[in-house]
C-alpha cells in the first residue's frame, strides 16, 4: 500500500512510556484477523480483475472557491470544461491518470495553467485510488498467518505491522470497523479516518478525513466523499468529492465517473 522503512513500532512506544496497558492476544489472534477481513468488501475476491473509467471534473464548483481572472475565466476553464481524464486500476489496485484534450491553448501561459490545473486534479485522484484501493481491492489487513501484533484496548482493538518497509497501525471496534489507520515512511506520515457503510453485511468504503505530513513542510488535510454504483456486478465510485483545506478556504473537487469497463478474473 505504502513505502517505507521501519524504526521503533508505535506500540512499544506506548508500551515503553506506560501510557497504555494492552493486553496481546494470543492464538486466538488470528480468528479476529480472519473474521476482520471477511467483514470488509473485498473486489479481489469478488472476481475483479481491473477497470477503467473516465473521469469529468465539475469545474465550476471547484472555481467557486478559487475564483479565477479574466484569463482563467475566458481562455483556461473553457479548455478544461473540454478535458476528459481516464483512470485505470490494476488487479492489485494500481492507478493509471491521464486526460486528453481537442482544443489546444491559444499560448504558453494559458497552457502552463491548463498543465497546472489538470496536474492537481491527476495528483487528487491517484493520490484516492492509493488509498480507495487499500480498503476496496483486498482487506486492509495482514493475512492471518503473517506478522503483526493485535492488542485488545478494552473498546477497541490495535493491530501494528509492517508492509515490505511501511510502518501501519490500526485502530479498530470489536465489530472490526476501522476508526483510523496511520501510516509512517521516510517520506510522509498519514492518519486516514474512514467511513463505511454496509452492504450486505461487508464494510464499503464511503469516504475518509486524512492528514497526511511530508517529511519537510505543513500538515495538510483532505477528505473524500464517495458515492458508489453497481457495475456490471462490482460496487464503484460514481462521484468522488474531494475538499481541500486552503487559505483562501475549502477547495472542493467533484470527480464524475462514467464509461466504467471492468474486466475479471
Amino acid at each position: 500500500m505504502f513505502k517505507s522503512r521501519c524504526c521503533v513500532t508505535l506500540a512499544v512506544i506506548y508500551c515503553l512510556a506506560g501510557a497504555l496497558t494492552p493486553t496481546a492476544l494470543g492464538a486466538d489472534r488470528k480468528d479476529v484477523i480472519r473474521e476482520a477481513r471477511r467483514s470488509y468488501y473485498d473486489l479481489k475476491s469478488k472476481g475483479l480483475a481491473g477497470f477503467e473509467c473516465q473521469v469529468s471534473m465539475d469545474w465550476d464548483s471547484m472555481f467557486k472557491t478559487l475564483k479565477p481572472d479574466a484569463t482563467g475565466r475566458d481562455q483556461v476553464i473553457p479548455i478544461l470544461k473540454k478535458t476528459q481524464f481516464q483512470v485505470l486500476v490494476g488487479p492489485e489496485g494500481a492507478s493509471t491518470v491521464s486526460h486528453h484534450s481537442d482544443v489546444a491553448p491559444p499560448n504558453e501561459e494559458v497552457a502552463g495553467r491548463v498543465r497546472q490545473s489538470t496536474g492537481g486534479v491527476e495528483q487528487v485522484l491517484t493520490g484516492f485510488f492509493q488509498t480507495w484501493s487499500g480498503f476496496m481491492m483486498g482487506a486492509p489487513f495482514p493475512e492471518a498467518d503473517g506478522d503483526y501484533l493485535l492488542e485488545n484496548l478494552g473498546e477497541n482493538y490495535r493491530l501494528t505491522y509492517k508492509e515490505t518497509s511501511v510502518d501501519v497501525v490500526i485502530s479498530m471496534a470489536h465489530d472490526f470497523t476501522i476508526d483510523e489507520m496511520r501510516v509512517t515512511t521516510p517520506d510522509f506520515e498519514a492518519r486516514v479516518h474512514p467511513e463505511f457503510a454496509r452492504n450486505q453485511g461487508e464494510f464499503v468504503l464511503l469516504g475518509y478525513e486524512a492528514t497526511y505530513k511530508a517529511a519537510s513542510g505543513a500538515p495538510q488535510q483532505l477528505s473524500m466523499k464517495i458515492e458508489n454504483r453497481d457495475v456490471q456486478g462490482f460496487s464503484l465510485p460514481a462521484t468522488v468529492t474531494a475538499t481541500v483545506d486552503l487559505p483562501a478556504g475549502k477547495l472542493e473537487m467533484p470527480l464524475i465517473f462514467s464509461d466504467c469497463k471492468v474486466t475479471k478474473r
